[in-house]
C-alpha cells in the first residue's frame, strides 16, 4: 500500500533559554530536538530555511508552530 502525503509540520520550542525544533515531512521524514538558535531571530531564520525544505515543497503545505517572539521575528524577516 502506497503511503499518502500529508501536511508537513514544524514545531519550534524553547528549552533552557535556547530554541529547538521538531520537523515532520509529508512522508514521515524529519527529525526532532534540533538546535534552532539561541535567539528568536536565529530560530526564525532556522524556521524559514527548513520551511523551504519541508513545507514549501509539500503540495499540501504545512504549519509552523512557534512561540510568539519567534513568529514576530519571522514576520519581521518576511517584511524586510
Amino acid at each position: 500500500m502506497e503511503r499518502q502525503p500529508s501536511r508537513s509540520s514544524m514545531t519550534i520550542y524553547q528549552r533552557g533559554g535556547w530554541y529547538y525544533a521538531n520537523v515532520q515531512g509529508c512522508f514521515g521524514g524529519g527529525y526532532s530536538g534540533a538546535h534552532a538558535g539561541d535567539t528568536p531571530e536565529q530560530a526564525a531564520v532556522f524556521a524559514l530555511r527548513e520551511s523551504g525544505r519541508y513545507i514549501s515543497t509539500n503540495p499540501l503545505g504545512g504549519d509552523i508552530i512557534a512561540p510568539a517572539e519567534v513568529r514576530e521575528a519571522i514576520s519581521n524577516i518576511k517584511g524586510a
